[in-house]
């Protein structure tokens, strides 16, 4: 069996594994639980290779969207080209922000990984835990706050980030 073969093999098989998790997030603000009460506006960092932090609360005003990948990820890698071009396409709109997130925090080796593949995403790793909200056991997974810092859309598995619908409901997410 070809080396093409068995990568389209492992990510159908990885695709498996991920379809009971995907589904659509309610609509609800980012927050967690201390004690008997919720603490809005959770302090999550993230941490990019020149060592600068960016917080969630500096992009208030901003729709996030956050992207939590993997090298060794084959549904991350399938839709890695529909999510650059999607950056690439809102580069100039700045009330967006785009976190690609390596899980694996070896920022040295997956911006090696973009370069070579040309991708142009910024690369951060988590810098805090996920809040509960945002937490996920799987990747990928697609997370979009509006600009008050609402969860909009938890998407976990791969996604077609070139799809028109997804496109137009950014754009209006970024003028509301």
């Amino acid at each position: 069996m070809g080396k093409k073969s068995k990568y389209w093999i492992l990510l159908l098989m990885s695709l498996l594994f991920c379809m009971p998790y995907l589904g659509q997030a309610k609509k609800m603000i980012v927050s967690d639980r201390v004690g008997d009460t919720w603490v809005e506006g959770y302090d999550l960092s993230f941490r990019d290779s020149q060592n600068n932090i960016v917080s969630l609360n500096q992009l208030k005003g901003k729709v996030v969207i956050i992207n939590l990948w993997a090298t060794w990820c084959p549904p991350c890698l399938a839709e890695m080209p529909s999510l650059d071009q999607l950056y690439k396409d809102f580069s100039g709109n700045n009330k967006i922000v785009f976190l690609s997130v390596d899980i694996d925090g070896n920022l040295k080796a997956s911006g090696k990984f973009l370069a070579k593949r040309k991708y142009s995403l910024p690369l951060y790793q988590l810098n805090s835990a996920l809040p509960n909200a945002l937490n996920t056991k799987s990747i990928p997974t697609t997370i979009i706050l509006d600009k008050a810092g609402k969860l909009v859309n938890k998407h976990v598995g791969g996604m077609n980030f070139g799809s028109q619908k997804f496109r137009k409901s950014l754009l209006e997410l970024s003028r509301e």
